[in-house]
């Protein structure tokens, strides 16, 4: 038995190398690029530190609270600890595929669905439009895989109604959660709870659910008790309706559905949608699926047909709905309603399988290709009459919109023969009723052909070791600082030291790439989504000093071109890569004292101080003080930096303010001389502590808050309860 599982499993990681793996050189290039290089290769490196303090990231974040970081996830921290480079990465990715096809099947096993159909509708699954198209969004991916597992174990319960199966289903619950995007959990959830209730009813469904419900927590309880902590200080608190509506599903892009890239692609092609990001709406499947979901019968395909015509309601994203929708707390944290092609491509590799079930039958072969032809001719055919618009996508091209249809309708392109192709292809299939392993060829040749137009799969041997990147290289050798000193990279561009590369390398940074912004940091630096901004807050040179920033990296014209009329910078050298470096003379340290602490009631009150000007060389605003204290001397004689500890030895010739210039958040707590003393905001964004007496100190701070304590105490308790309710009744 366990030699055909993991038979099946090698099969689905053969097909997911077909699609996504072919002709790269695993141990260098990054399967994705994009997110996957910027963010996704640097934040699984860090989190196998297993620090629950990423200091980093902005000036420090809550590690365990970002879930896209995946730093509790334990696939990732297995395959990164194994393999701490790109080729762990692309392995752990690629079995995530595996993972979700081999799901689907053993889910389609417990319905009473023969092999050969089960396997067609994994293959199906793991090709299906929305993980292919998000492969560089990959903790979305690492999510999404684990709903048809989640779903087997549903349809197990709901026929036996063991307990068992039903924490099984928390189990799974509890890793999709882990796995760092809990959008694609909770939209998994909509899908979970009225199957199980059509399944096995309202009298097994709802013990079940609770069960599910109680151990997905106490198994994600870290990660999910962080985010309740750190969500109030964080921007994701709440989100503008013009966010949440974000990337909705274009009704012109339906014709993806029927010919790839008609109204333009991913990467190096712009879209032919005004306002929409291909990677969110991109829904090619391959013409397979959608003949062999026309022959699926029967009561199960009723469900599923329900599933994919609800969740392609919600994903076009009409106001109306999308107003109501906006009322639901919870639901109304997450943007871009295209991301529920989830549930579309899911309901789809469902139908299908069950199409091919039947293929035996002759009723509908007809019909179902029909349809689908009659939907390749009518793309096609709009390819022709679509407008153009140069969108967002525009900028990874040398081509405009216009110049590229010119291109994308010709009888030659792919994009025109492609589909004809495949569909004359689907058409012998269905005639000679062929079996479900050319099928299966089939859909990884169509489907393959086009997903490899998506990525550009970067190399990263230039990542391993500062010493590679000339333009970090030259930060050292112009005596940089690391525990002291920060840079700003300024354009959102410069990929390889911005955004989270500074996890890899050591460096401190004043920004970074990441939907979990601190609400004090994003306030007072004015940066937007994606790290845009950078070069705004260059303009304000004082706040840039006090936040530790001695160097600047740019690379836009623009920003360069900015910096040069900024005053209090100094151009110092462009490096191979094109990146102009300036240096900020009047940085202030990232540890220091102060002359002068001046009282401010709250947050916004410090704002106001910084649009009306200070000086953060001597003076720091203190909140919940009242007026103004001149403070005494100090000095600095050691230093222990680590990512949840710090500690100094100090000298001061009285009462004194230390700064320490990271991100001020409720879970740090300092003692000086031993002593607990209160951590103050200071400056409204970093924090420091009152020492008082002349004489040497030792201080230190330690971050260690509430919800890592409950957090593995319920973790703990839930694994006790897991083996205790789950091990096997002896005889």
């Amino acid at each position: 038995m366990a030699r055909r599982w993991l038979g099946l499993f090698g099969l689905y990681l053969l097909a997911a190398w077909l699609l996504h793996g072919l002709g790269v050189n695993l141990w260098t290039q990054i399967l994705g690029g994009g997110d996957s290089y910027t963010a996704g290769l640097p934040s699984k490196l860090f989190a196998t530190s297993l620090s629950p303090w990423n200091p980093y990231v902005q000036l420090g974040q809550y590690t365990f609270a970002n879930t896209q970081f995946q730093a509790l996830y334990p696939p990732a921290l297995l395959a990164m600890t194994i393999w701490p480079n790109t080729l762990g990465y692309n392995l752990f990715l690629l079995a995530h595929y595996a993972l979700g096809g081999l799901g689907f099947y053993w889910w389609m096993r417990q319905t009473g669905m023969g092999r050969e159909a089960a396997f067609w509708g994994g293959l199906s699954f793991l090709a299906g439009g929305f993980l292919v198209a998000h492969k560089g969004h990959q903790a979305m991916v690492t999510t999404a895989v684990w709903v048809p597992l989640w779903l087997g174990f549903v349809a197990r319960h709901a026929v036996s109604g063991a307990r068992r199966d039903a924490i099984g289903a928390g189990v799974v619950m509890a890793f999709s959660l882990l796995a760092g995007f809990p959008q694609m959990t909770l939209y998994g959830l909509l899908v979970v709870a009225p199957y199980w209730v059509w399944r096995g009813g309202w009298r097994r469904a709802l013990p079940g659910l609770a069960w599910m419900g109680l151990f997905g927590f106490l198994l994600s309880s870290l990660q999910l008790l962080a985010v309740v902590e750190a969500l109030p200080l964080m921007t994701r608190e709440t989100l503008t309706f013009a966010m949440f509506q974000q990337n909705a599903l274009p009704v012109a892009h339906l014709a993806g559905w029927f010919v790839p890239n008609v109204l333009g692609g991913m990467h190096g092609v712009p879209s032919y949608a005004q306002d929409a990001q291909l990677v969110e709406v991109y829904l090619y499947c391959g013409l397979a699926p959608l003949v062999l979901a026309g022959l699926a019968r029967g009561r199960e395909a009723r469900f599923w047909a329900a599933v994919l015509a609800v969740s392609l309601g919600v994903a076009l994203g009409w106001e109306p709905v999308q107003q109501l929708l906006f009322q639901v707390p919870g639901y109304n944290l997450f943007r871009a309603a295209g991301r529920h092609r989830m549930e579309m491509h899911l309901a789809l590799s469902v139908l299908a399988a069950i199409g091919l079930s039947r293929l035996a039958e002759s009723r509908g072969r007809q019909w179902a290709f029909a349809a689908v032809a009659a939907g390749v001719a009518v793309s096609l055919a709009w390819a022709w009459r679509v407008p153009i618009y140069d969108s967002v996508n525009v900028f990874v091209t040398d081509f405009s919109a216009a110049e590229w249809r010119a291109i994308n309708t010709q009888w030659t392109h792919v994009t025109v023969w492609g589909p004809l192709a495949a569909l004359a292809a689907v058409g012998m299939l269905l005639w000679r009723r062929a079996p479900g392993w050319a099928w299966g060829l089939l859909l990884l040749v169509d489907v393959g052909s086009v997903g490899r137009t998506i990525y550009d799969n970067p190399n990263t041997s230039d990542l391993y070791g500062r010493e590679r990147r000339s333009e970090v290289r030259y930060l050292f050798e112009r005596g940089y600082d690391p525990v002291q000193e920060r840079i700003l990279p300024v354009d959102a561009r410069l990929w390889q030291t911005y955004p989270l590369q500074s996890m890899m390398y050591g460096l401190q940074t004043a920004n970074d790439y990441t939907p979990m912004w601190m609400k004090r940091y994003q306030a007072l630096t004015g940066f937007a989504l994606n790290g845009e901004g950078g070069a705004a807050l260059a303009g304000r040179h004082q706040l840039v000093s006090a936040l530790g920033v001695r160097f600047l990296l740019t690379k836009e014209p623009e920003s360069v071109a900015a910096l040069r009329t900024a005053k209090g910078y100094e151009e110092l050298a462009a490096s191979r890569e094109g990146i102009t470096v300036f240096e900020n003379p009047k940085v202030l340290p990232r540890f220091r004292f102060v002359e002068e602490a001046v009282g401010v009631p709250d947050f916004p009150a410090a704002q106001q101080l910084w649009a009306g000007g200070f000086d953060p060389a001597r003076t720091a605003m203190v909140e919940g003080m009242s007026g103004r204290t001149k403070l005494a001397a100090g000095r600095i004689v050691e230093t222990w930096a680590e990512n949840s500890r710090l500690e100094w030895r100090l000298v001061t010739e009285g009462r004194a303010l230390f700064v320490v210039g990271d991100t001020w958040f409720p879970g740090w707590t300092a003692t000086v001389d031993g002593r607990p003393v209160p951590i103050e905001p200071v400056n409204g964004i970093v924090r420091g502590v009152f020492i008082d007496g002349a004489g040497e100190h030792r201080v230190t701070m330690r971050f260690w808050p509430w919800s890592l304590t409950a957090g593995l105490v319920v973790t703990f308790l839930g694994l006790i309860a897991l083996v205790t309710l789950c091990r096997p009744e002896r005889g």
